[in-house]
């Protein structure tokens, strides 16, 4: 009498749909993520001839063509840049400030920031340009 072996369950785990789960979640997180972008003013700096390279200063002020304002990178309205101004020249061991300014900036825009930093107390000013 010749009996049948019983079979012996032999398990094993798929692992072929597992990877595409884990890809798939991975393509979903990357596509529903933010990503942190930050946030710069959009210059266009006018051009000089006469112009003279000097060492960055600690407070940089940027205006762009849209009138929007800027404390080293920190958006700003105008009403509030005398009062910061004030703080961060008296924190500031060298007190010089470079004003950055589109090139495409009305006039008026820019003499009001001047004298907003006049009034905080800040006289000297650079004005950036790039140098042809």
């Amino acid at each position: 009498m010749d009996f049948e072996g019983r079979r012996r369950i032999h398990s094993h785990l798929d692992i072929a749909p597992l990877i595409d789960i884990v890809f798939l979640l991975l393509v979903f997180f990357m596509l529903t993520s933010t990503f942190i972008v930050q946030e710069a003013v959009e210059l266009e700096l006018p051009e000089s001839k006469s112009s003279s390279k000097i060492d960055t200063t600690p407070i940089i002020i940027s205006l762009d063509k849209a009138g929007q304002l800027a404390i080293n990178d920190e958006i700003i309205e105008l009403h509030l840049l005398r009062s910061l101004l004030k703080t961060r020249l008296k924190q500031s061991e060298n007190p010089a400030i470079t004003l950055k300014s589109d090139a495409k900036v009305e006039v008026q825009q820019l003499l009001n920031v001047m004298d907003e930093i006049r009034a905080a107390g800040g006289s000297n000013i650079a004005l950036a340009t790039m140098s042809k």
